[in-house]
């Protein structure tokens, strides 16, 4: 894994990256906040941002499988390297607005819908299956580390020196993921084998092919909608009712997570301890419903934390598994598409289900469901997995060792 060359430079470009993003993050919501502005502006900018990441996702999906995805990646940090230095020097000279703030949202996340199955997609390149889930484990371990070291350290830089710097900071960031990403060799030339939405179309087909890949899928967009959006945004901290404590159980669930996928880099999850990981993400939810002490509550926030890597890692270890390369980033789209879209219906849902059961009783709701859903993806079908215990892939052919058809 650490001598392919592909996936040293590119993890370490998306760590490095994200690192400043997370800073960025924080610098953002004061830049905001300094402007004299309320907090339903930051809501609002946050919106801008979203709002064009589930447009242009299945766009995005289709770019990346047309072009080389090292190229799409340059160009998607270039334009958000731009962005930030824009608006962090904008935000220094005193002169950036909200309006300027809602831009530069809208901007990245148009990046963010071209990048994301740009990245998965690059990440599976020469990576053989016996390789694939240990390198998805560092990969998201040092994705981790960034965007809590980030920020941490965007806090510091904001307190010491103002958001402005931060945001110019993140835009160097994105100058360095520029280098590493253009010293990935080329996967190819710009090709367009039909129009975009031919190729939609064939991504689409391919989702379909698998029959454990809705339910996965499925799982994925209710841990986003309600584990993050309802229960992380809302229902988690307005329950826990005070910082330090909120802030402690969040600092459990990041630890989790990091130890989740130290264990992941010896360990590959089957299919079954994936879904079963998705179903963790539930325990702190299910502890606070019972009024659980905080430590308790700290207590179940670390297997969740583990929980979400072992289910991400198994997801992504499926798609790398049965998913034809050239369709991967469609695919991927349609994955984030689901996943992501839900997650700010999660965060609008929580409120009138808290006024109407209570904010404990909301989060007991969401905590069943979630549970339900999980234990659906349990007994749905694995069609798949037969096929391979056969010794046969979904085109009919037999394996050779090593997975290759004969």
């Amino acid at each position: 894994m650490w001598r392919n060359r592909t996936f040293v430079l590119h993890t370490t470009a998306v760590a490095i990256s994200a690192l400043g993003t997370a800073g960025a993050q924080v610098a953002t919501v004061f830049a905001v906040l300094g402007m004299g502005c309320s907090a339903g502006d930051v809501g609002v900018v946050g919106v801008c941002g979203l709002v064009p990441a589930l447009a242009f996702f299945l766009v995005g999906g289709v770019v990346a499988d047309r072009w080389p995805r090292n190229r799409v990646l340059v160009g998607t940090s270039a334009l958000c390297a731009l962005v930030q230095a824009g608006l962090g020097l904008t935000v220094l000279t005193g002169q950036a607005r909200l309006a300027h703030v809602a831009v530069a949202a809208a901007l990245t996340g148009v990046a963010t819908a071209f990048a994301r199955p740009a990245a998965q997609g690059l990440l599976l390149r020469g990576l053989g299956r016996e390789e694939g889930p240990r390198a998805f484990a560092a990969f998201r371990l040092a994705l981790n580390l960034a965007q809590i070291g980030g920020s941490s350290a965007g806090g510091w830089v904001v307190a010491a020196a103002g958001p402005g710097w931060t945001l110019l900071a993140d835009a160097l960031t994105f100058v360095v993921a520029i280098a590493l990403g253009s010293a990935i060799p080329a996967e190819g030339t710009f090709s367009v084998r039909s129009g975009v939405v031919r190729e939609l179309r064939e991504g689409w087909t391919e989702f379909r092919a698998h029959r454990w890949l809705a339910p996965m899928v499925v799982q994925f967009a209710a841990v986003n909608a309600l584990a993050v959006g309802a229960y992380e945004l809302v229902l988690g901290p307005v329950v826990a009712a005070d910082a330090a404590a909120w802030g402690l159980i969040m600092a459990f669930d990041a630890t989790g997570m990091v130890l989740g996928g130290v264990l992941l880099l010896t360990w590959t999850p089957s299919r079954r301890w994936a879904v079963g990981g998705g179903a963790l993400t539930a325990a702190p939810l299910v502890a606070m419903t019972a009024s659980a002490p905080v430590a308790v509550v700290c207590l179940a926030a670390a297997p969740a934390g583990v929980g979400v890597e072992v289910f991400g890692v198994g997801l992504m270890t499926l798609l790398q598994r049965h998913v034809d390369r050239d369709r991967l980033s469609r695919v991927s789209a349609y994955q984030s598409l689901a996943g992501f879209g839900l997650t700010p219906a999660g965060t609008a849902f929580a409120g009138p289900l808290a006024a109407a059961a209570g904010a404990r009783g909301a989060l007991g709701i969401v905590a069943a469901v979630l549970l339900a859903v999980s234990a659906g993806n349990v007994g749905g079908r694995w069609d798949d997995a037969r096929n391979e215990r056969e010794g046969v892939d979904r085109h009919g052919g037999k394996r050779a060792p090593g997975g290759r058809r004969a």
